[in-house]
């Protein structure tokens, strides 16, 4: 995919979750106070039975993998879908789904993936050739999906690797050709480059199998798609507005789920969610911020079972893989010189951050890799600690305040208006003050902070990033291999070191070894600064005493295959 292109649909993506409901997508307790929610009534839900789970969800547009982006459709697609692979963050090992094994070749470079034996909803089988057509469709500009929906899956660019990718998504051909399958249940990929974290790049829902039916009549399919998960669209819908319903897949393997029905209630925010909890008329919502025990955060504990909802346990609080941080123009002054993106980073006050703007519900970052990310640091960034003295002395070096006590040091902050960090803009530009450093802050437009990010028409500009699949390399490929540049690596950070770091990860066997030269590139990365992280992202989610068991993974999603209610 083309750079361009592939920006367009992370803007999509991102902006599509800054509209809804957040990341989380049960409501979405992603950006940094509590959500003011709507004046709406409350979605009327009826009384159901002890074997259907009604759960509060902002009104997917599709439930297309396609579309597996959007929040709200992404935690349907979550239930309808299994795509060959998923990280389990309970173990920390990543699993096979849809497939029931898989090998590598020694150079990283082809995979081959056996299926376990599956059918989709309609009694189909899934085959090889299932995954193949889905993967295609997100690719090919000219596939019916692409034609009914404006253009290429964002889900797309996840397969740039794989041989024929650029043909396919210029046109000049009509199928992956590293994509082959020899046999119903058998799935050979051949990338153009070596890279050993390709298995958890499958793992992404948009990458799940789809039937024929999902290129017959896309808008049809994305309505009410048949997918090969758990759950199933219900054949009759009661609530077409209100809600859907998904229903037990019964010959779903290796056992078909415990809750019989599930009930997506539509819900306009996370306010208007909580409400109809508190009513009673939901079983999980997401939590606004300001009802939340921080003390009971699920990243302060070392349970096991930090991440389920259960009989005891009611709410939720975890860490997302979410990083908020300051991009640096390393090519314009004053920030092309590390030192003073180190001082910069040092005046940072992040606990202060995260208890006055965030409420203590959200982690300070001291590193650029998120919580529940493999490869995740506790003690990060040495030049992220508050050091309001060291930060001092190193701007003195190079700015001594004249006769005026004042230094001749200015910064821009650029930030958009829909982000949630208005305060914690505020705060930065007041820490920056405090060490002599003159920071004006602008708010623009979501669609004006991207256009200038690109045209590195800025100084500091306040960004998020999410891993699309659990994996180290996923962070620090795209912010700062210098072969991004011209992708997400916004702050033009070139350095020979990483990108042979990153590219030897790439050919790594070894999950340990791959680590530690991720690790051994993050530390070049920390010395040079070319980003200054400040605060993770977190959710909140709160059950009712019906709900037995539950997990809320960190990306959000409700494994509600393996759900049970009291």
């Amino acid at each position: 995919m083309a750079r361009f292109d592939l920006m367009m649909n992370r803007r999509a993506l991102l902006g599509a979750a800054a509209a809804g409901l957040g990341a989380l997508a049960l409501g979405g307790c992603s950006t940094g106070g509590a959500d003011e929610g709507s004046d709406a009534g409350i979605a009327s839900v009826d009384v159901v039975d002890d074997s259907t789970i009604v759960v509060g969800i902002d009104q997917p547009v599709c439930l297309d993998p396609y579309f597996a982006s959007a929040p709200a459709s992404a935690q349907a697609v979550f239930q309808l879908f299994d795509p060959l692979t998923r990280y389990d963050f309970e173990t920390g090992a990543l699993t096979c789904l849809a497939a029931e094994s898989y090998r590598v070749s020694e150079d990283q470079q082809t995979f081959t993936f056996t299926l376990r034996d599956a059918t989709f909803h309609n009694g189909d089988s899934v085959r090889a050739s299932d995954f193949k057509r889905a993967w295609e469709r997100l690719v090919s500009p000219e596939s019916a999906a692409a034609t009914a929906w404006g253009g290429p899956s964002w889900a797309g660019h996840l397969l740039a690797l794989v041989e024929g990718y650029n043909e396919l998504r210029s046109g000049a051909a009509s199928s992956l050709s590293g994509v082959s399958c020899p046999d119903d249940r058998t799935l050979t990929v051949k990338l153009t480059r070596p890279y050993a974290e390709f298995p958890y790049i499958v793992s992404a829902l948009g990458l799940a199998p789809v039937p024929a039916s999902a290129e017959d009549d896309p808008v049809a399919f994305g309505a009410a798609p048949v997918g090969n998960g758990p759950f199933m669209v219900a054949a009759e819908q009661g609530h077409p507005d209100d809600a859907f319903d998904l229903v037990r897949f019964e010959e779903y393997l290796p056992m078909p789920a415990q809750i019989e029905r599930v009930r997506f209630s539509f819900q306009e925010g996370v306010s208007e969610s909580y409400r109809a909890f508190e009513s009673g008329d939901l079983m999980v919502s997401a939590c606004p911020f300001n009802e939340v025990d921080a003390n009971a955060a699920s990243w302060k504990s070392n349970d096991d079972e930090r991440l389920q909802l259960n009989s005891s346990r009611h709410m939720v609080l975890g860490s997302e893989p979410v990083v908020s941080y300051l991009v640096c123009n390393t090519t314009v002054g004053p920030l092309n010189d590390a030192a003073i993106r180190r001082a910069l980073s040092m005046a940072i006050d992040r606990d202060a951050l995260s208890k006055r703007v965030f409420r203590d519900a959200r982690m300070p970052a001291y590193g650029i890799v998120p919580p529940d990310i493999p490869g995740y640091r506790e003690e990060g960034w040495a030049a992220a600690e508050y050091d309001v003295s060291a930060a001092t002395d190193a701007l003195d070096a190079l700015y001594p305040k004249g006769g005026d006590g004042e230094r001749d040091c200015a910064i821009s902050l650029l930030y958009s208006a829909d982000s949630g960090h208005k305060n914690a803009m505020e705060l930065i530009a007041e820490d920056f003050e405090a060490v002599g450093v003159t920071c004006e802050l602008e708010e623009v437009s979501f669609e004006e902070l991207y256009e200038r990010l690109e045209a590195g028409t800025f100084q500091l500009a306040r960004i998020d990033w999410t891993p699309d699949v659990p994996c180290m390399d996923n962070v620090l490929f795209p912010l700062f291999h210098s072969s991004a540049q011209g992708g997400f690596n916004f702050s033009r950070y070139a350095n020979q070191r990483v990108d042979e770091l990153i590219d030897q990860a790439r050919a790594t066997a070894s999950d340990t070894e791959r680590i530690a030269r991720l690790r051994e590139a993050e530390d070049v990365i920390a010395a040079d600064m070319p980003v200054i992280p400040y605060i993770f992202g977190a959710h909140a989610v709160v059950g009712s005493r019906q709900v037995e068991k539950l997990l809320i993974d960190p990306y959000g999603y409700a494994h509600l295959g393996e759900a049970e209610l009291a």
